[in-house]
């Protein structure tokens, strides 16, 4: 009883109206135009004003300001890039449209005697959705706009416009006076567009019944419901579900992207049999000698991080030159690419000249010091736009810095590019294009970490930060040929980093090699304030590992090449195959991943803003589907998650590591629920089979992934390593600066 009663809370203080209020924001809302008639758009402005300072310097409508303000629509209302017409209700008029409904509402759901006031029933209501069904995207002309023109509202809402006795009216409002605004135009009304039920906020002729309850039932798996428990569960359904649906989405679902109120459940790798305490070592770096500048920049673009830290150490660089040759590069390449989403050339200088002038002062922070990268466009930079790779947000700017940009800032390190991410995060799409293979220009990068992935591989930044949710960092690394790492679960924080699933997402290195991989996740990994997963996860020096003590089990889709390279360096080598019961471990990462985002998106979804997206047939149809996963088989399935993790986990018993394909889908899968660590390893190059011109320089990159227990990266990268220190495969170069015949025909 004391829980039922505590849902009455939200209700009691609502400012005097609104202030309470915490509500869905919108920020972006695409373009809605009449469906009959055109809105005509005023010749001219006449006011310096916007929608907003008109409202809030009208006395008459300062319930109207304060419910703009709280439920987030002053973010649309402030756009001055596009015009809007604000139909706004009076005090008068949202005191009169609320108190005729007032009643009295004892019910089992709720344990008070009666709502005594608007403000129950006011704060009870959709807000967001009621404040959007009263604007228009476009300008309405009140003197030109057409008798029977159809205004559809933001919200979905639509209306026809009627000419009576003189006056306009909007379905049953007339217009009483109007303010034209810089950003369009305030129309006074006499009534509130739409009925609204005051207990749920839905449309007073939307209503819940046995029928409506054993239709839903069907896509919950669940009709096995008799007609009266289906009559209580809509009754149930109306009173308490849906209003507290809304109160909880209007308190986070707003802002897009999960940078904000992360859920207080978090996933345990170790499923709770690990801890570290006391300090954790640094990485012993190794220091290279005699490293010599080459003469051509072209070879200089391709060295290793470790290398091109020698050349800065020793002054034979120095890091605007880096900053430039860099530059150059992505500029050259790009149309070709299509690796960056936006330059950051000034904050680049900044960075590289205060590097060059430490280092002048005998101040040299580590190998990271002016070495330029790339972000991928979901970590936020101030100053830049952080566009998630959508139209939705491409003029998007977050003005905080992610913790993984700090850590890079704080160790030298100087951003030269924002890197293509595909759009929010799903492949290799995204609002400018499509981001290509730099080893086959006709076959694209595939995996959401592009720009990252592609750009590394051709030789445009010596290394940068993509992210995994569900293959992001071991597709387009296997795909272009460059090793990567996608670390141990809560290895390095995310904070205003774009999330898709607060318990699968990772970010990670694209590098020429493992040594590099081992340097930077060095440096970007520790507990992050913002990021409630992260963990100060103790590692061994991968640098100081004597693989010969390792036992490394290999599947049959190894690469035996790793399996013999490391067998020669001591490694004892066996086969195995990976035991655990679970077969749905796809489905439960989809379940999973699709469910998160959703939570994240939600507003983006309700809004329409899917129907821009740029490949219909991925998250639009995905998320859709996820509105459809119940609660409890969302859990179920992380109570399968678990199931499998023990047995995973249980395997590793036996051995320190294993090398298996990197890119099937169900290693993908259970590396990504169970939160193992991998690197992916070029292991090689093949002919493209399929007809290509005369003299093409293309291939088919071949790579292998050594994958660990979570919290043993260090020995994944090892292994890595002691291939590399036998192998050239990770120092080939894709074609990019030599393409055959035809190969610029695409």
């Amino acid at each position: 009883m004391a829980a039922a009663s505590s849902l009455i809370v939200p209700f009691v203080a609502f400012l005097l109206m609104l202030t309470n209020w915490v509500a869905d924001t919108d920020p972006c809302v695409a373009a809605i135009t009449s469906k009959q008639q055109k809105l005509v758009l005023f010749p001219s402005v006449s006011s310096n004003s916007t929608i907003l300072s008109v409202v809030s310097s009208d006395p008459d409508l300062t319930i109207l300001d304060k419910a703009i303000n709280a439920a987030g629509v002053n973010v649309l209302l402030s756009n001055l890039d596009t015009t809007y017409s604000l139909f706004a209700p009076t005090n008068a008029v949202f005191e009169k449209a609320f108190k005729d409904k007032l009643l009295t509402c004892v019910h089992k759901y709720y344990y008070t005697s009666s709502c005594q006031s608007v403000h129950h029933l006011l704060s009870a209501t959709n807000l967001h959705q009621l404040l959007l069904n009263h604007v228009v995207h476009e300008t309405f002309d009140l003197e030109n706009v057409k008798q029977g023109a159809m205004l559809e509202f933001v919200g979905g809402a639509i209306e026809q416009v009627s000419r009576i006795a003189g006056k306009t009216r909007v379905g049953a409002c007339t217009i009483t006076s109007s303010t034209r605004a810089i950003n369009g135009v305030v129309l006074v009304v006499d009534a509130i567009f739409g009925s609204i039920n005051p207990l749920t906020g839905l449309s007073a002729d939307l209503s819940l019944n046995a029928s409506t309850v054993q239709e839903a039932s069907k896509v919950a798996d669940a009709t096995f419901f008799n007609t009266s428990k289906r009559e209580e569960m809509a009754e149930g359904v109306q009173l308490l579900n849906i209003p507290a649906f809304q109160m909880n989405r209007n308190l986070v679902a707003f802002p897009d992207g999960g940078l904000e109120h992360s859920p207080v459940l978090v996933f345990d790798p170790s499923l709770n049999t690990k801890g570290f305490q006391g300090p954790d070592g640094k990485f012993k770096y190794p220091e290279l000698q005699n490293v010599i500048r080459p003469s051509d920049n072209v070879d200089l673009a391709y060295m290793t991080v470790l290398e091109l830290g020698a050349l800065i150490r020793t002054k034979q660089v120095t890091s605007l030159e880096l900053v430039n040759i860099f530059t150059d590069r992505l500029k050259r390449y790009d149309d070709i690419l299509k690796v960056v989403i936006t330059y950051t050339e000034k904050l680049a200088k900044e960075q590289a000249s205060t590097a060059d002038n430490l280092l002048e002062k005998g101040i040299y922070l580590g190998p990271l010091h002016g070495i330029p990268y790339g972000l991928k466009d979901i970590i936020a930079v101030p100053g830049y736009r952080t566009t998630w790779g959508s139209t939705s947000f491409k003029d998007q700017f977050i003005n905080q810095e992610a913790w993984v940009y700090q850590r890079l800032k704080a160790a030298g390190a100087v951003l030269i590019a924002k890197l293509v991410t595909g759009s929010l995060a799903y492949d290799d799409i995204w609002f400018g294009g499509r981001t290509r293979n730099p080893w086959n220009i006709e076959e694209f990068s595939t995996g959401s970490s592009a720009g990252p992935a592609a750009g590394t591989s051709a030789g445009l930044v010596p290394f940068a930060i993509g992210s995994e949710t569900a293959g992001s960092i071991t597709y387009p690394a296997a795909r272009t040929g460059v090793t990567a790492i996608r670390p141990t679960f809560g290895m390095v924080g995310r904070s205003s980093v774009f999330s898709l699933s607060k318990s699968l997402d990772k970010l990670g290195p694209f590098c020429r090699s493992a040594a590099d991989c081992a340097v930077i996740l060095d440096i970007i990994r520790g507990k992050d304030p913002g990021d409630t997963s992260s963990k100060d996860i103790h590692l061994k020096d991968p640098f100081s590992i004597d693989v010969s003590k390792l036992t490394v089990g290999y599947l049959a889709d190894a690469d035996m090449e790793v399996v013999r390279v490391l067998e020669s360096s001591g490694v004892k080598v066996l086969p195995i195959e990976l035991k655990y019961s679970v077969t749905s471990a796809g489905a439960i990462l989809n379940f999973t991943m699709d469910v998160d985002t959703l939570s994240h998106l939600d507003h983006w979804q309700r809004t329409g803003l899917d129907d821009d997206y740029e490949a219909q047939d991925q998250w639009p149809v995905e998320l859709r589907r996820a509105r459809l996963i119940p609660a409890v088989d969302y859990i179920h399935a992380q109570r399968a998650r678990g199931i499998l993790a023990r047995e995973i986990l249980e395997n590793f018993k036996m051995m320190d590591a294993f090398i298996g394909n990197a890119t099937d889908w169900e290693k993908v899968a259970v590396g990504n629920l169970v939160g193992m660590p991998v690197v992916v390893i070029p292991t090689g190059l093949k002919n493209i089979t399929a007809p290509l011109p005369s003299g093409t320089k293309r291939r088919t990159t071949i790579t292998t992934g050594i994958y660990a227990a979570p919290y043993h990266d260090s020995e994944v990268l090892a292994l890595a390593m002691a291939y590399q220190q036998v192998t050239k495969h990770h120092l080939q170069r894709p074609p990019i600066n030599d393409l055959g015949p035809g190969d610029l025909y695409f």
